[in-house]
């Protein structure tokens, strides 16, 4: 006689005679692969950094600490990374606390406008910034300093080259993606506080410093952690404006040591800087996740939530906010934007006029044009493969993470979570050495299919994020009564909570693959001839002298990211619906 299926209706998993639950064999698979892929390269940069010789066969010793922290490039290096991180984070929220504020609690006219020139300056690369900058203010034959030499002050001259540039262009470039994560706790902050303030008295300056910012407080100090870990990693304005002058930080220290020119790769070095950073890091992802879980400490409690009252602006102060929201995109959109146009057009760098108009030629499209198929291969397979690989791989994590009952969950979602305190330049070394260490068994080493891993798994704790907060949003009550009915957890999860979280998958999917086509740091670090990217190849004709070209392909990799942005709206617009 045939068993009859046995199940609960809260949540248990029926049982069957009948075959397993593959669907739920399979995700629980790629959850084991995913933390094994996170996890085996930091082992191999463990080893490496405490082994002399190849990552493979290899004396113990600390040999390699020892030549990193008694290099006489130590203490400069990491003086100058604090005051990159730290500076780059002030100018972040000077930024960005008045610009969510604008959005979410007055009634500045335009607040649409303010949301779509945010979104749309992330279509431009911090490369692309970076090189807008150099060439506009570089001292030799910057656009701006040929401006002054023709007008007769010739003494007087600006230099990008700079620990203060650096700090500057890097942090109203972290603006975009912090305002999207601090508007929202600003929008959901009732505005009765506010308006019990205002009746008992207070001055409008004073209940935003004492009331609404100590509320949003959690996730300022996230973004706050979560930016200073980012602006230690990124290598795009550190490359280009501290090579020329020897000015180093840890990102492209670490550079250095696996591309030394004449000499051998220094890996047993690069590992020991690399360990040093991540510890450091790993503090700050803690109190990264110590940050977001008091968020509940500043909820304020209420009864049925009613309408936000909007905090009126007189038109001196619309006039003074839109200027200032002018001013940032100014510097950090419009201006190095139309410099790298004006370069792709010319064959050598030299101030607008009628003279450099006359000897505008397209020969860097051309020359672009020759580099771009292969290039374009290699990005359309990493902005297909990464996002999927990211979102995959969270779907399944975070659904165990919101619908399990084991104890070890909360370990799961704290190690996904601490994951990004790992910088990416670090993730990139680990995964150089896990690619030389497994090459005779998975050669992926120099291929597109090293990069792509390498940013999947990189991405798998931002798409984890945003699919956690669309799991916690669903009741649970859906898949029990596909349990109640007899059909598998595997199943219920497929095919009932994925299309329901449909506006959160596609959403990571597409952000994702735009942040993939715009990524420089792991690229760089792994990228061989065969497996260049846009990006890599733009860094390159730069470091190379060939700025034309290098603003060529750059303009073709706006205008690309920029139609990927249109498109991304029309679908996220559509699935809403």
């Amino acid at each position: 006689m045939q068993k009859v299926p046995q199940h609960s209706v809260v949540g248990v998993v029926p049982t069957f005679s009948a075959a397993p639950d593959i669907i739920l064999v399979l995700v629980r698979a790629l959850m084991v692969v995913t933390l094994a892929v996170m996890s085996i390269p930091l082992m191999v940069l463990l080893y490496t950094s405490v082994h002399e010789g190849t990552t493979v066969a290899a004396e113990f010793g600390w040999r390699n600490f020892q030549n990193v922290l008694n290099s006489p490039q130590f203490y400069t290096t990491v003086a100058n990374t604090l005051m990159l991180a730290s500076g780059s984070v002030f100018v972040m929220l000077v930024f960005t606390l008045p610009f969510a504020w604008l959005y979410t609690r007055t009634d500045l006219p335009g607040r649409p406008l303010l949301l779509t020139l945010l979104t749309s300056n992330i279509a431009i690369p911090g490369f692309t910034v970076a090189m807008g900058y150099v060439l506009l203010l570089n001292p030799s034959n910057g656009i701006f300093n040929d401006w002054l030499r023709q007008f007769g002050f010739a003494g007087a001259r600006l230099n990008i080259y700079g620990l203060g540039w650096m700090i500057f262009l890097q942090g109203i470039a972290l603006v975009p993606p912090a305002f999207f994560m601090i508007a929202p706790t600003l929008q959901a902050i009732d505005s009765s506080l506010e308006e019990a303030a205002a009746a008992s008295g207070v001055r409008r300056l004073a209940t935003t410093l004492r009331i609404t910012l100590p509320l949003a407080a959690p996730a300022i100090l996230a973004a706050t952690i979560y930016y200073f870990i980012i602006a230690v990693e990124t290598f795009d304005y550190a490359s280009m404006l501290g090579f020329p002058v020897r000015i180093q930080v840890v990102s492209t220290w670490l550079y250095q040591l696996l591309n030394p020119g004449n000499d051998l790769p220094r890996y047993g070095d690069a590992a020991a800087l690399g360990v040093l950073t991540t510890a450091v890091a790993l503090l700050l992802g803690f109190a990264f996740v110590g940050a977001t879980r008091r968020a509940s400490r500043y909820v304020v409690i209420s009864g049925k939530r009613r309408e936000q009252r909007l905090t009126k602006l007189t038109r001196i102060w619309k006039i003074v906010a839109w200027g200032f929201i002018v001013a940032y995109l100014s510097f950090a959109l419009v201006l190095p934007l139309l410099m790298v146009i004006w370069a792709s057009l010319l064959p050598y760098i030299q101030p607008p006029s009628w003279r450099a108009m006359s000897g505008i030629t397209l020969d860097a499209y051309r020359e672009a044009l020759v580099q771009l198929p292969a290039l374009a291969i290699n990005n359309a397979i990493a902005m297909v493969l990464v996002p999927t690989i990211a979102v995959a791989s969270a779907a399944c994590i975070a659904w165990i993470i919101a619908r399990s009952k084991t104890p070890w969950r909360g370990v799961l979602d704290v190690f996904v979570m601490t994951a990004i305190a790992v910088p990416s330049i670090v993730s990139a070394l680990a995964f150089v050495y896990f690619g030389l260490a497994t090459y005779s068994i998975l050669p992926l080493y120099g291929t597109i299919g090293l990069i792509v891993l390498a940013m999947g798994v990189r991405f798998v704790t931002w798409a984890n994020r945003s699919l956690s907060s669309a799991l916690n949003q669903i009741h649970p009550e859906a898949e029990e009564a596909c349990a109640a009915s007899g059909v598998p957890r595997g199943k219920a999860f497929v095919f009932v909570t994925l299309p329901i979280i449909k506006p959160a998958i596609v959403f990571s999917w597409f952000w994702i693959s735009l942040l993939t086509l715009r990524e420089l740091t792991i690229p760089v670090m792994l990228a061989r001839p065969q497996s260049q990217t846009i990006s890599t190849a733009i860094w390159g004709f730069t470091v190379a002298g060939n700025a034309d070209i290098a603003s060529a392909l750059s303009v073709i990799l706006v205008a690309f990211i920029g139609t990927l942005l249109l498109v991304f709206g029309r679908v996220t617009k559509a699935i809403s619906v």
